[in-house]
């Protein structure tokens, strides 16, 4: 397995609805991204990784089977917890074969019960 980092999520989107001067608090992410694979059959695994006081956390988002190259509309409803400073919160994809190639063309990182904005949309055509 091969992880491959996407994303940097911007504490503009995490920190949203944070409560005041709360040292552990979970929060819920629509996470969505369209993902081009080629070079290679297998899985692939769209994550969210947090880090924070408490350690290293991985999300899972949604996993699908490539068999052949084509594109997929990954998506998923992720819950968060956090505790003290958070130092990063990055998204990553695991691929299962180290030949595989990819494309994102769109991810979104939406705080759920937020209106989706311009700003919650991370990349394009990366």
């Amino acid at each position: 397995m091969i992880d491959k980092h996407i994303a940097d999520v911007p504490s503009r989107i995490w920190e949203e609805g944070r409560p005041p001067k709360a040292r552990v608090w979970d929060a819920e992410f629509n996470v969505a991204g369209w993902i081009k694979v080629s070079g290679a059959t297998g899985e692939v695994s769209l994550m969210v990784l947090h880090e924070d006081e408490a350690g290293e956390h991985v999300s899972l988002v949604d996993r699908t089977s490539i068999a052949g190259d084509g594109s997929s509309l990954m998506s998923g409803l992720i819950r968060m917890r956090f505790t003290g400073s958070v130092s990063k919160v990055q998204v990553m994809l695991r691929l299962s074969d180290p030949a595989m190639r990819f494309q994102v063309d769109e991810l979104f990182v939406q705080r759920r019960g937020n209106a989706l904005r311009r700003q919650d949309k991370l990349i394009s055509n990366y």
